[in-house]
């Protein structure tokens, strides 16, 4: 199979995962790329190294501890909404090859504007459903989905991006059959008259 045929789904992926959890996707591209698994082409072979590693893993754990604290992660969502544009941007732009140097473009550009928009909107719509899952006490449990779900499209993306289409279907069947399922367990209002 040709693998720049992958290259659109693995971008996807990785922006939709970093609108879950904005530091964990960067964290697993680093980490992968530590080890051998990916190969970054310059100018995101800086992930690698040490400093970004190491900060990136400091953020990922402030992140995921904020994140399960239901009075800190609406904060947290608002202040992690730029990271995770910026990261989104970031891996769509590198799994795609529209950047390899300091010279912009209209490809450029766009790729940088998909890879944040995906981002964006998966970050903004998981902030807008926080607060009414807190008040349910759902918070820190869906959370730690949200986390699962962001390594796991990190990693298909990364490392068998085939798999990224097939998992985005099934979050979407996931999430239609839990809201049939909460609508059908709800008491049907009274008739008053």
């Amino acid at each position: 199979m040709n693998p720049a045929l992958m290259q659109l789904p693995a971008a996807f992926g990785l922006a939709g995962a970093t609108g879950l959890n904005a530091t964990l996707p960067l964290l697993i591209v680093s980490l992968l790329a530590r080890l051998g698994l990916v190969h970054l082409a310059p100018p995101y072979d800086a992930l690698a190294s040490d400093i970004a590693f190491w900060a990136l893993l400091v953020l990922a754990i402030v992140e995921f501890a904020m994140d399960k604290v239901p009075a800190l992660d609406s904060v947290g969502h608002a202040v992690m909404l730029p990271l995770s544009i910026a990261a989104g941007a970031i891996l769509f732009a590198s799994e795609t090859g529209t950047v390899t140097s300091i010279d912009p473009g209209l490809s450029v550009v766009v790729s940088l504007l998909a890879g944040g928009a995906v981002s964006g909107t998966v970050h903004v719509a998981r902030a807008a459903v926080r607060p009414v899952l807190n008040l349910a006490f759902l918070g820190p449990p869906v959370s730690l989905a949200e986390d699962a779900v962001s390594a796991a499209l990190a990693l298909a993306a990364t490392l068998l991006p085939i798999l990224v289409p097939f998992l985005l279907a099934l979050l979407v069947l996931g999430a239609i059959l839990l809201w049939e399922r909460r609508r059908a367990v709800r008491p049907a209002a009274p008739i008053q008259r």
